[in-house]
């Protein structure tokens, strides 16, 4: 296939790709005037509310399983099966988007089986799919290629969805969600200079970085703050997602240079375990603007972008868009699994 730079070519081959459609046509974009008046000399700051969705907060997890869901249909898959921690966002919304499908569902999870039911985890229970648990995140993938195989042998058609949905594929949500960014952008009237977003899969921010060179927006920069895994971890994951996708859309595919930025200083003393930083950010968020963050990944994102204020590490002109990503059944989990 002929390479190209971006622009109309590569965005008519994505518009191709098949979706289907889980969310609405956008998530609102809001001002958060109350950043500036938190902390001065703070850029202008909005929201992307990826938290206004359906299934309970799908958040950047419906967004990828709208291009997920396409293939398992097209394959005329019976039973879809993923992985996840125990409190698994992505596990819980694959489960509930598969049951709203018609379709099995079985869930590999680690962590351990809770004493008592809650968040993400009680809704799997109420869904009355399969739960397989494993000891711990190595355990999961080949566990489910052991079940995939089983169900195989029984007749049942199986589709593996990998964590997160952060594949190729499932990273395309990130890409169409940045086109309906720039749209957004023109109905009102600024243009973005920096995205900030939880990164740790990495299909989140390969779907950015994709977007950009989709429709052409290279300047903005895309900033991954790390909930979990060390930065150049992250970036390894990204890079694995983004050479797929851009070989898929005929973009020009700068090898293992691709210039990325992930931030992990910010993870605090574990995984799913809120740091001081990011109860602060979550108090402020809630108690100034409304708005409720995720303790795993959103809460710590903002932590990054309190603190990347307070540095001066942004222009004062600048605007920077924070990416809420849904996530808020983790709210009501009694304890964080890896």
């Amino acid at each position: 296939m002929e390479k190209h730079r971006g622009g109309s070519a590569a965005e008519r081959f994505f518009r191709a790709i098949p979706r289907l459609s889980l969310i609405a046509p956008s998530t609102p974009i809001e001002r958060c005037g109350f950043l500036r008046e938190a902390v001065p000399g703070a850029p202008e700051i909005f929201i992307k509310r990826d938290d206004h969705q359906s299934f309970f907060c799908g958040g950047n997890k419906l967004r990828k399983l709208e291009y997920i869901m396409a293939d398992v249909l097209r394959s005329k898959a019976t039973t879809v099966i993923t992985v996840g921690g125990i409190h698994s966002n992505h596990a819980r919304i694959t489960a509930q988007v598969a049951r709203s499908l018609g379709l099995k569902c079985v869930l590999v999870l680690n962590g351990g089986e809770p004493a008592r039911e809650s968040g993400n985890y009680l809704i799997d229970r109420r869904l009355g799919i399969e739960i397989h648990h494993v000891g711990n995140r190595a355990d999961r993938e080949p566990t489910m290629k052991e079940i995939a195989r089983s169900l195989d042998a029984k007749g049942e058609r199986v589709y593996t969805i990998p964590l997160g949905s952060s594949n190729d594929l499932g990273s395309l949500g990130m890409t169409a969600a940045f086109g309906e960014v720039l749209g957004q952008q023109r109905a009102m009237d600024v243009s973005f200079d920096t995205i900030v977003v939880a990164s740790s899969s990495g299909g989140t921010q390969a779907g950015l970085e994709v977007g950009k060179r989709v429709f052409g927006a290279n300047a903005v920069h895309i900033l991954g703050i790390s909930p979990d895994d060390p930065a150049e971890s992250i970036k390894a994951s990204i890079r694995k997602a983004m050479i797929p996708m851009l070989e898929t859309l005929g973009l020009e595919i700068p090898g293992e240079d691709i210039p990325l930025t992930v931030d992990d200083a910010y993870i605090g003393r574990a995984y799913g375990v809120p740091s001081p930083e990011s109860e602060e950010a979550s108090r402020l968020f809630a108690e100034e603007g409304g708005i409720l963050l995720d303790p795993v990944y959103t809460a710590k994102a903002a932590a990054a972008l309190l603190a990347y204020c307070r540095l001066g590490r942004f222009d004062a002109s600048e605007r920077v868009l924070f990416w809420h990503t849904g996530g808020l059944l983790n709210l009501f989990d009694e304890q964080q699994d890896s």
